[in-house]
């Protein structure tokens, strides 16, 4: 299916060409109509996060061939993939490869870890980086709280995931009183939800009874669901991808737990899981970055099941955008200098299946978040 024809019906906004050389000399080459540029791909295709990393990396291809298709294309775009695994180490790599086969950009990688590796990996080159899913929030920043000027991204941060579900309790949308928390130790992403989640629920007078945190290993939640039940609490705050909380849920409700589950973006895909029982997340509520009920996610969708014979998910959904947001980045540079790339990208004013993309700052998108839960086993939204 040519995705083009579905865009046909959403206003695609002009991306401006930012100003500035590059290092003092020029870098990359000018682009001529019909020249080709490779475009990389670093996440993880194989081990345990392949389950994010496939439909990233198959959305890519979705985009590129449809951009490819589109008589309005001014290059040929050409996709090189290399698996990270879901290790730093790897990732860091793969994009080492990448760079020396010599590409324009990169739409990924899929984690924050690997947000983080690469993000050091290519302030000496200065390489266009947009994600679809790194939210950790120090992935867009320098160690001095400075934007790294070429790592953009199409998901919401942390702070905003956190900030929003905690927001929602406050307004009431969500009814809780006290609040329990489990946290991730070792993922940067949980503990970023966290803070900010713990941050809006004091302003809000969102009462807290309990915050412990559990490590990556973790198999038997056995002893932190009894403390959350001792606690009183109504509500349980899990920021976590959705492998770990169907496995947490489904001990919580062998528990005997009445209360009302809560997450982020991690939770997107939960009800695929294997041999899952969807009825158990009934009542859940999460953050998502985009409504998927318009017409051209759910084109996409179609077109991605038909391709891949598989399911999507809201970090696939988000990489279709990501991909033709940097392709059009590099169409207003007219070059592969990255510098006038990440000009053009800092420029972005494009509009996609899932929505306008604008860049903050900090190269957060500005935009606001949606409130999904969990109804008759399937997703749905408060509205």
């Amino acid at each position: 299916m040519n995705f083009k024809k579905v865009l046909s019906t959403v206003a695609v906004a002009s991306l401006l060409v930012g100003c500035g050389g590059g290092n003092g000399g020029s870098k990359g080459v000018e682009l001529k109509d019909g020249d080709t540029i490779k475009i990389g791909f670093v996440g993880p295709t194989s081990g345990e996060t392949s389950t994010y990393g496939i439909p990233v990396a198959n959305s890519i291809e979705l985009a590129i061939a449809d951009y490819n298709a589109s008589k309005d294309a001014k290059y040929k775009v050409e996709l090189l993939k290399e698996d990270s695994a879901g290790d730093a180490q790897q990732a860091t790599s793969a994009y080492k490869k990448l760079v020396g086969d010599g590409i324009v950009g990169i739409v990924g990688p899929v984690i924050t870890a690997e947000g983080l590796a690469l993000g050091e990996a290519s302030k000496a080159d200065g390489t266009p980086i947009v994600s679809s899913s790194t939210s950790g929030d120090s992935v867009t920043l320098n160690s001095d709280g400075s934007t790294k000027t070429n790592y953009f991204r199409t998901c919401s941060n942390d702070s905003m995931g956190g900030k929003t579900i905690a927001g929602a309790i406050g307004k009431g949308t969500i009814k809780a009183t006290k609040v329990a928390i489990l946290t991730n130790s070792d993922s940067d992403y949980s503990g970023g939800c966290t803070d900010s989640f713990i941050k809006q629920a004091k302003e809000d007078g969102t009462q807290i009874v309990l915050e412990k945190k559990y490590p990556q290993t973790q198999k038997d939640f056995k002893t932190y669901i009894q403390q959350v039940m001792s606690s009183g609490a109504d509500a349980v705050f899990i920021p976590d991808y959705y492998e770990t909380i169907a496995t947490m849920v489904k001990q919580f409700k062998d528990a005997g737990f009445k209360g009302t589950f809560l997450g982020t973006d991690g939770w997107d895909g939960v009800l695929s899981v294997k041999d899952v029982d969807k009825s158990i997340f009934n009542g859940a509520y999460y953050t998502n970055t985009f409504d998927d009920r318009v017409d051209a996610v759910q084109n996409y969708v179609k077109a991605y099941k038909a391709k891949y014979n598989s399911e999507t998910n809201m970090f696939g959904t988000m990489a279709y955008d990501a991909t033709w947001v940097l392709i059009k980045a590099v169409e207003a540079a007219g070059t592969t200098d990255p510098e006038k790339v990440c000009a053009a990208l800092e420029k972005t004013d494009y509009t996609g299946i899932t929505g306008t993309f604008k860049f903050d700052e900090q190269h957060n998108p500005t935009k606001e978040l949606v409130v999904k839960t969990i109804k008759d086993g399937a997703y749905t939204y408060l509205d």
